[in-house]
């Protein structure tokens, strides 16, 4: 379905798939809940058809036919030369049409030209990627491949599933194979059997590590799911042999506790929806042309954090500069003005500001930004900078540090104490002394 670690990592993993793509075409006939429970995270965050979708180690094409029936453009992609064949006979048997079979692996898009899709389905490939490396490259390669905006969906094997599969149906097997079940919860890793080459290797992972890969990659997480919820391993005899309203019911029910971090630890796939945002490339875009104007900038405020790394989603930018260039800024953003330049005064903050909006993304350009404190007005500028890549192009920040401050200062602490486990101690620390020894805390 995808590649692992080396050459013989993702010829393992075909071979284990080319061995019975029929299998793995009936597993959510066994698992209907995750089937379930998937379908509606795509009902709820795909944009409507004829959108593209890239279903990249879409197996046998389960979800792939079942989108392209709804009227999507999907293609799909996968590592198995079996799970290609069976889909394209299943397509064909459906009366299906999908608009493209790809055989390769996650960590190589490059056929697939840059943001070609308007959502991307990750169901699989992360299963068997057994280093944090691929996992980011494969990652890195779903975010090249989808336009702003779009939807990721991305799945994970939980870190309990292995044991909780085994406690179910061979329980001897944990005494048998205690080094490789005492591996599992230390590192996630199931790596491949040399002398069997068609048996299971995955890598299972924690929820926060979910979570940190997708944010890391530079996407926003919108929610992460536990696809089985309450029925996870015992399903077989009791939920799957209902229909109508009952099965109706429990549909239901597991959909409302699907994003309650309580069930992670007893699921056995995790589902991250997250969105690559607008905002990267607009501030890419606005960065480039304010530079060839001349125009020196610091981005602020939100932006400023997620560019740091720190888990954010961003609703708008936050661009800090001279006089000069506010107004400057207001030339170059003429058409796309929604509260044109002028000074403005307000109980708590004066400055000259103008907001703009480009591609749905709000703008907010500020000069000469004071806040005020008691009695006094004080200046909010970046007292320290440097330089960070967004979309391949460089931009100035503050340090995370000064953004904690500056949220501090204004009596934001539920923010402040968000930001504070990110930063860097030394930077800290230098920030606070200059603080003190200028009479700012005392």
């Amino acid at each position: 379905m995808l590649s692992g670690s080396t050459t013989s990592t993702a010829e393992h993993v075909a071979a284990m798939y080319d061995a019975d793509p029929e299998r793995e075409w009936t597993r959510m006939d066994r698992h209907r809940t995750e089937f379930h429970i998937t379908l509606a995270a795509l009902a709820e965050h795909l944009p409507p058809p004829p959108a593209a979708v890239l279903d990249c180690g879409g197996g046998p094409g389960r979800y792939a036919i079942d989108l392209a029936r709804q009227g999507y453009r999907v293609t799909l992609f996968d590592l198995s030369a079996g799970n290609l064949a069976l889909a394209r006979a299943k397509a064909a048997e459906a009366g299906i049409t999908l608009a493209g079979f790809e055989q390769g692996t996650a960590l190589d898009l490059s056929r697939l030209g840059a943001e070609s899709f308007d959502a991307v389905l990750l169901m699989g490939p992360l299963y068997h990627l057994l280093e944090r490396a691929e996992r980011q490259q494969a990652l890195a390669e779903a975010y090249r491949v989808l336009r702003p905006g779009g939807p990721l969906f991305a799945a994970f094997i939980a870190r309990f599933a292995a044991h909780r599969d085994c406690a179910g149906r061979y329980p001897d097997r944990l005494l048998a194979e205690a080094d490789v079940y005492a591996e599992i919860l230390r590192s996630g890793r199931l790596p491949p059997t040399p002398d069997a080459p068609e048996a299971f290797s995955a890598y299972f992972a924690r929820p926060e590590e979910a979570e940190s890969l997708i944010w890391g990659a530079g996407f926003e997480l919108a929610t992460l799911l536990g696809v089985e919820g309450f029925v996870s391993v015992v399903e077989n005899d009791g939920v799957n042999t209902l229909n109508g309203p009952a099965w109706e019911a429990w549909c239901e029910a597991n959909w409302q506790v699907a994003a309650d971090p309580l069930i992670f630890g007893a699921v056995e796939h995790l589902l991250a929806v997250a969105h690559k945002p607008r905002w990267r490339r607009v501030l890419a875009d606005l960065a480039r042309q304010l530079d060839a104007a001349g125009v020196r900038f610091v981005v602020s405020g939100g932006a400023a954090l997620a560019l740091h790394g720190i888990p954010r989603a961003v609703r708008d930018l936050d661009i800090l500069t001279d006089v000069a260039g506010a107004y400057r800024v207001q030339e170059l953003l003429a058409e796309h003005t929604t509260q044109p330049m002028r000074y403005q005064e307000s109980v708590n903050y004066r400055s000259h500001f103008g907001r703009y909006e480009i591609d749905g993304v709000p703008v907010d350009v500020m000069a000469d930004l004071e806040w005020r404190e008691d009695e006094r007005w004080l200046p909010i500028t970046a007292e320290t900078e440097m330089m960070v890549t967004v979309e391949g192009v460089s931009v100035r920040v503050p340090w995370a540090e000064e953004e904690w401050l500056a949220n501090i200062r204004r009596g934001r602490l539920e923010r402040a104490a968000q930001i504070l486990p990110y930063l860097d101690r030394g930077r800290l620390l230098a920030l606070l002394r200059a603080e003190v020894k200028a009479g700012m805390i005392g």
